[in-house]
């Protein structure tokens, strides 16, 4: 009698293993990518525009809500801008004892420091964001940006403000790869890129996010490090003593050589290429590596950072990186490399597996 009592548990048991050992397969086929660097690299940028390209992209519902980001750029990076003209006019003369608003300009700037950063973008504040833009004063600042914490795409907010203040104003695809938005926590979303599937994990930059990467090493397939180009002459948002590009390649190294990455593909991106092909035409690359001695070219200058980061692989024999030119709001760009981001992947999964 306990016998035949027993016979639907087991087989109940037996149902339960097989949905198990069914679960870990489709695992074992998902390819893990996880996404790191340091922040202001582009990384959430390159994952939003993954989104596009391979995901559902933004219904309207999910545009609706990059609203508030778009706005708040656009008030505190005017509001920065402003603070930043006050405090160097007062603190450095020599330099930019010279920076004088206009009195239209001096009005505006009192009336967005007088607003609330989380305050829609409405015809008033677009007028005087509009006004400031015009000012030779604000422009000389925001030209000394590396410095001063103000981010790249905030031009192109200023730029579009009007159509921003409209009442029936919904982001683009554009809007919301451009608004800068700090990542916090981990984001995650799968994706088919052309017939394999990936888990793409992205994950804060900053410095006090860094601790909350550990949980998300096991079993990756493959780490992208994203790295900007064009912070060579910057400084971190959280340390304004540090140089952002070498605390980047710090982090690399520190990542690249990690024991839970031996057989994990580490795959370097090099991103923001559009900036620092413009940048390297004002702003030597020495500015950040003083033993560099070769032309301020864009091709030079992309192969020495290059080398910068290949070179703190301590495995070179066991390991490669796979590196790639990036430019995350490039469309086309993307597609190209994940291309060839999914034969990498699927090559390590073989490799693990004795395949080849």
């Amino acid at each position: 009698m306990g016998c035949c009592e027993s016979n639907p548990d087991k087989s109940k048991d037996r149902s339960v293993g097989k949905e198990l050992n069914h679960g870990r397969k489709q695992d074992l086929n998902i390819k893990k990518l996880l996404f790191l660097g340091s922040g202001g690299s582009g990384k959430s940028t390159l994952f939003k525009q993954l989104r596009t390209i391979h995901g559902e992209g933004f219904l309207d519902k999910d545009r609706v809500g990059f609203k508030d980001h778009i706005y708040s750029q656009v008030i505190e990076q005017m509001k920065n801008i402003i603070e930043c003209y006050e405090e160097l006019r007062e603190e450095l003369p020599d330099e930019y004892g010279h920076l004088q608003l206009t009195q239209s300009g001096e009005e505006a700037a009192k009336y967005i420091d007088y607003i609330r950063n989380d305050m829609d973008v409405d015809e008033n504040v677009a007028e005087n964001v509009e006004i400031l833009w015009k000012e030779a004063a604000i422009r000389e600042i925001f030209e000394n940006r590396a410095k001063l914490k103000i981010d790249d795409s905030s031009e192109y907010f200023f730029e579009e403000v009007r159509r921003i203040a409209t009442r029936s104003y919904i982001p683009t695809d554009r809007d919301i790869l451009l608004v800068r938005h700090r990542t916090t926590g981990v984001i995650e979303q799968k994706f088919e890129i052309r017939g394999t599937n990936f888990h793409i994990f992205d994950v804060g930059g900053q410095r006090s996010e860094r601790k909350k990467w550990i949980h998300c090493f096991e079993h990756v397939t493959a780490v992208i490090f994203v790295a900007s180009l064009s912070c060579y002459d910057e400084v971190m948002f959280e340390d304004d003593t540090q140089n952002a590009m070498i605390d980047s390649v710090d982090l690399f190294e520190e990542i690249c050589n990690l024991r839970w990455f031996i057989q994990t593909a580490m795959i370097l991106f090099l991103n923001k290429k559009d900036l620092f092909a413009a940048k390297i035409q004002k702003v030597p690359l020495g500015v950040c590596f003083e033993d560099y001695d070769g032309e301020d070219n864009y091709d030079d200058c992309v192969a020495y950072i290059r080398t910068q980061f290949e070179n703190k692989n301590k495995n070179p024999r066991e390991k490669q990186i796979y590196a790639h030119v990036t430019c995350a709001t490039d469309k086309t760009n993307v597609e190209k490399v994940f291309g060839d981001v999914q034969h990498i992947v699927i090559n390590t999964s073989l490799a693990r597996g004795g395949l080849i």
